[in-house]
């Protein structure tokens, strides 16, 4: 058994969120995170890891992450596979003109050196360290639009 954690991409983690990972912690279940509401304007991605993070006391590894927020919200890329899924179209390699094409060069752009940071900042994920409640996947997306849901489930 593990968790999914849902935290609201404006609001961050809350007090609530809080408690559920301690009890979490007790009965060392493993937990996902799940950062939610990305179509609407929230913090920073890089601002949200590192809260959950802090907040949590628990290290994190994202495995999707997102093509801009709010109105200009794009789609996620998931890190794990590979695969940017924007709009309806699913695009396997960040450096394809394709990508560019779909989201626009602003954002392929910035997709492109996120990806480049979560890759030389964090760790590979580690299915043990999971398992054992020491690491926690993170996964962005927008529930209401259905992105990022596939690449949590």
């Amino acid at each position: 058994d593990s968790v999914i954690i849902v935290i609201d991409g404006a609001k961050g983690v809350e007090q609530q969120t809080r408690r559920l990972m301690e009890v979490c912690r007790m009965r060392k279940t493993p937990v996902m995170v799940f950062i939610n509401k990305l179509d609407r304007p929230c913090k920073d991605p890089f601002d949200l890891l590192d809260e959950v993070e802090r907040e949590l006391r628990i290290k994190v590894r994202p495995l999707a992450f997102p093509i801009s927020n709010g109105p200009t919200f794009k789609g996620v890329y998931n890190i794990y596979a590979q695969t940017a899924t924007a709009s309806t179209v699913e695009i396997r390699d960040l450096a394809a003109p394709e990508l560019d094409a779909h989201v626009g060069e602003r954002y392929a752009r910035q997709l492109r050196e996120d990806s480049e940071l979560i890759e030389g900042v964090y760790d590979p994920f580690d299915r043990d360290a999971y398992l054992a409640g020491d690491l926690a996947p993170v996964f962005f997306g927008s529930a209401i639009n259905n992105f990022g849901v596939r690449e949590l489930l």
